[in-house]
């Protein structure tokens, strides 16, 4: 059901970044490393893993939520097209781990590589194309600006990330900043259909 979708998009991200954080403490040599990705290599990144596996859950999740609680518009079909890539592509981020730098490239290195190279543009494009979904829906015309704010702070913390500015805080800022405007959203989805 559209309920239960919702609340899997708010635990999802909330599970994904608790164990992201508990990650921090148990691998500190990590930390001053740019992707949290790494986290997956140390003794406990079996944790990492299901971080990932856990936000592919939440993402997937609020796309099928939407699906029923968005007004039909060019702008929501392709935000809900760009939330079903991300989610594809994080569960390819849980399933390969990523290669230690300078290594030879394994399969698992290349199906994370791949989920890296479809997550990034959809995670940075889903809000900002769903902003334009929510402007023609007035159940949601509200949480638009929620969405703007995190959505283009997010990008520019990617983009600050990319060009080596504090790269293992903006990065994970980035991070963040995404997966808490999916549980957001799925809170949102949540109001929508109990009004």
């Amino acid at each position: 059901s559209v309920i239960l979708a919702a609340r899997l998009a708010v635990a999802g991200p909330a599970v994904c970044m608790a164990l992201v954080a508990l990650l921090h403490f148990l691998e500190p040599e990590v930390n001053d490393r740019d992707a949290v990705s790494e986290y997956a290599l140390g003794d406990y990144g079996w944790l990492m893993n299901i971080a990932f596996f856990a936000a592919a859950v939440g993402i997937g999740a609020l796309a099928y939520a939407l699906h029923s609680s968005l007004v039909r518009s060019k702008f929501a079909l392709a935000g809900i097209a760009l939330l079903w890539l991300a989610a594809a592509a994080w569960v390819c981020l849980g399933a390969g781990n990523i290669d230690p730098e300078g290594a030879d490239t394994t399969t698992h290195g290349l199906i994370h590589g791949i989920g890296f190279l479809v997550g990034l543009p959809t995670r940075l494009a889903a809000p900002l194309v769903l902003a334009g979904a929510f402007r023609r829906d007035e159940r949601w015309v509200r949480h638009r600006r929620v969405t703007l704010a995190l959505g283009i702070t997010a990008l520019v913390a990617e983009l600050a990330g990319f060009a080596d500015l504090a790269a293992p805080v903006t990065l994970r800022l980035a991070l963040g900043l995404w997966l808490l405007w999916i549980a957001l959203t799925g809170l949102r989805v949540l109001r929508v259909k109990a009004s």
